[in-house]
């Protein structure tokens, strides 16, 4: 099993009300939504609820890049 890292987003998580339903957003991106009606919740993928935290779910795996030109001393770039 990969490894995953869990960063803690509870605080950067907004509440939109709809008519039926809870939409959460992320820098105005749906990640999941609570319905009024029942106790289920729905998270998008890269998304976890646990304790009443919200959590964005990295795979450990994937390399991630911190600039998007790099190795321009080979002169591609």
């Amino acid at each position: 099993m990969s490894d995953v890292s869990k960063i803690d987003i509870t605080n950067k998580v907004r509440g939109e009300l709809t008519d039926d339903c809870i939409v959460l957003t992320l820098n105005g991106q749906e990640i999941g939504h609570i319905p009024f009606e029942g106790a289920n919740f729905t998270m998008n993928a890269g998304f976890h609820m646990d304790a009443q935290r919200i959590f964005r779910v990295d795979n450990a795996d994937v390399v991630q890049v911190d600039n998007y030109v790099g190795d321009c001393e080979s002169g591609w770039c």
